[in-house]
């Protein structure tokens, strides 16, 4: 039994040093020479992955792939967020399709609004898709925090707030 912690990118510095396993999906790829540096992105935010090529060139990874990554927290100051992890195993949860419209890390004003739609799990990957959601959800959880219970009012509704008949 496998007894590895599961964590939360944004739970990264908490664990600084310590065998982790991290889920989420790849956001960028990078192979430079005998190191590879897979970028992975889950709900709270990204990480870099580090491991050597040949460790994972049978796995054949592509960017939105969804994995599972365990391995160590470091500190690297040449990061990005000012750690790395060490890849000890990559186990792919999910291959993407071959011939995606789009990638979630692509500039989404240059996909069309009905490619959006129908792609919507895709699309609610990018950051700024992402963020109007997350700006719509804090709208309505202050809105519903400030209604005095029983007032007459209510937040659920797609039209905003109205008053319950």
């Amino acid at each position: 039994m496998d007894t590895t912690l599961r964590v939360f990118i944004e739970d990264l510095p908490e664990s600084t040093p310590a065998a982790v396993r991290l889920r989420g999906w790849i956001y960028r790829l990078r192979i430079l020479g005998k190191t590879a540096f897979v970028i992975l992105r889950d709900c709270s935010g990204e990480a870099q992955c580090v491991a050597a090529t040949e460790s994972i060139r049978n796995l054949r990874l592509k960017v939105e792939d969804t994995v599972e990554v365990r391995g160590t927290v470091r500190a690297e100051p040449r990061a990005p967020d000012g750690y790395e992890i060490d890849i000890a195993e990559i186990l792919v949860l999910q291959r993407a399709a071959h011939n995606l419209p789009f990638q979630s890390a692509d500039e989404i004003q240059a996909v069309g609004l009905e490619t959006l739609v129908q792609y919507r799990p895709l699309a609610l990957r990018n950051p700024a898709v992402g963020d109007i959601f997350r700006v719509q959800a804090a709208i309505r959880a202050t809105a519903t925090s400030w209604r005095p219970k029983g007032s007459g009012w209510r937040t659920g509704s797609k039209h905003g707030c109205r008053p319950i008949p």
